[in-house]
């Protein structure tokens, strides 16, 4: 059977496009909480940068809660709107909203700092909470619309390619239109309404794009919710192995993620010294080039195996990222010049090339990362006979998530110990020991991470073989 051609619940054009563009959305969302938000309520607001990630990291472990009970609950909905889109409709009011009253509201000053801070942990609770309304189940959607080994990289790839079209596109007008600075209160109350509306868009489109395919779902039998029979399937489910590994892989991720939240906005106004206007270009060249890339991930990836290329590219990224910021402080404190000096063509060029090349090949590296968990669907099913795409892809996430809040308030205890809350060294500030102090420490988080988690990805064993045999022995193909 691993021979022969397979056709395997294949989506159409219009499916895959309305699945894809929920991540216009998901894509505001991070760029938000990975780019302005951190430095915002620290900069702007005044709340100390350890205070901030306090506040990220206990909404994150509250959100995280929300994940299994969301994948769970929509795994055995049974409704006439199928078992995912009750959750998506749920999501587009509330995610909305909350997006634009986290930016929207008192200016500095105006609110004692106990009370900004629980208005913050309150928001991202709200915001992260119907985030997960809206991604759990949109994501459990995926193995379910189709079921080829080739066609579900184009979902992940166009997934990826909408959320940067999100991200950046918001983050390329704010930094051009919007902000002065990376400090201006007004720009940022701009940004807290037009990424409202573009959430709203985002999550409507998908939402009911994607309601023609509800009476084509998998309907689920009744499942019995005893709770020692919900334990033991459970632990059957969580118990494969290509799961554990990537699940483990991912938690190592996670807390990298935790450690990037925000800071990349440090660098960029302390230690490169950049105006928003000057840079405002990235955001329209890295996702273009992040786009150009992961379009071409399902012909990459056809006929070859997933994890490979997926190791390849990860290997590549880690030797390759930290490179600008490591020449950087050796410049600092040997006199070499490795990299160009502050405001110069050429550190602009060569920061904008690093920068789009390796956000390139990451997302490429995630699109078949994504894949891959899809095709655990099926192996699971086989040997339990229950499709559970929504506790597989959540009790992965609700651990990512409490590590990402250790890894967040990692960030925010370097910031503070780096000298960021410290008054006295506000001039030293901008290119001076406090952002070389940061950048060190960051940096050797940032370099042994990755090689940790990528070593893990190689233990991952679903091949195209294997995948195929899958979904033959449970009755989803045909033979051409």
């Amino acid at each position: 059977m691993t021979d022969n051609k397979l056709q395997a619940h294949l989506a159409n054009r219009s499916t895959q496009f309305f699945y894809g563009f929920g991540s216009i959305a998901v894509g505001i969302k991070n760029n938000l909480l990975g780019t302005f938000l951190l430095i915002y309520y620290n900069q702007v607001l005044g709340l100390d940068a350890l205070t901030v990630s306090a506040a990220f990291g206990l909404a994150l472990i509250i959100d995280a809660v929300s994940d299994p009970i969301i994948g769970i609950w929509s795994d055995r909905t049974s409704s006439k709107y199928g078992r995912r889109h009750p959750f998506l409709y749920a999501s587009i009011i509330p995610f909305s909203l909350a997006y634009y009253y986290l930016i929207a509201g008192p200016g500095p000053g105006e609110m004692e700092q106990g009370d900004l801070f629980w208005r913050l942990v309150f928001l991202l609770m709200i915001l992260r909470i119907s985030m997960t309304l809206f991604e759990v189940p949109r994501g459990a959607l995926a193995p379910e619309l189709s079921k080829d080994y080739d066609q579900r990289n184009t979902f992940a790839a166009l997934s990826m390619m909408f959320g940067w079209i999100g991200g950046a596109g918001i983050d390329f007008i704010a930094r051009y239109y919007w902000l002065d600075t990376f400090v201006d209160f007004d720009g940022y109350q701009i940004l807290a309404f037009w990424g409202g509306v573009g959430i709203f868009i985002g999550t409507a489109v998908t939402t009911i794009g994607t309601h023609k395919n509800i009476p084509d779902l998998y309907q689920p039998p009744p499942r019995s919710m005893n709770f020692s029979t919900f334990i033991s399937e459970t632990k059957e489910t969580l118990s494969n192995r290509s799961w554990l590994v990537l699940f483990t892989s991912g938690i190592f991720y996670s807390l990298l993620v935790g450690l990037e939240s925000g800071v990349g906005t440090y660098y960029n106004e302390f230690l490169w010294q950049w105006e928003p206007k000057t840079i405002a270009a990235w955001s329209l060249i890295t996702p273009v080039c992040v786009i150009a890339l992961t379009f071409f991930a399902p012909v990459i990836a056809y006929g070859r195996n997933k994890k490979n290329i997926t190791v390849g590219i990860f290997c590549t990224t880690v030797i390759v990222g930290p490179l600008p910021i490591a020449f950087r402080l050796i410049d600092t404190y040997y006199g070499t010049s490795i990299i160009p000096p502050n405001g110069s063509d050429a550190l602009w060029y060569l920061l904008a090339v690093h920068g789009a090349s390796m956000a390139a090949l990451g997302a490429l590296g995630f699109v078949f990362i994504g894949s891959m968990v899809m095709d655990i669907t099926e192996q699971v099913e086989q040997k339990t006979g229950r499709r559970e795409e929504g506790l597989l892809g959540t009790v992965s996430s609700f651990v990512h998530k409490v590590v990402g809040a250790g890894g967040v308030m990692i960030s925010g205890l370097i910031l503070s110990i780096s000298g960021f809350d410290n008054p006295d060294l506000a001039d030293q500030l901008y290119g001076g020991d406090v952002i070389n102090r940061f950048a060190f420490i960051h940096l050797m988080f940032s370099i042994s991470i990755p090689i940790i988690s990528t070593a893990l990805v190689l233990m991952y064993d679903i091949d195209r073989g294997k995948h195929n045999d899958h979904i033959s022995d449970l009755g989803y193909v045909r033979k051409d």
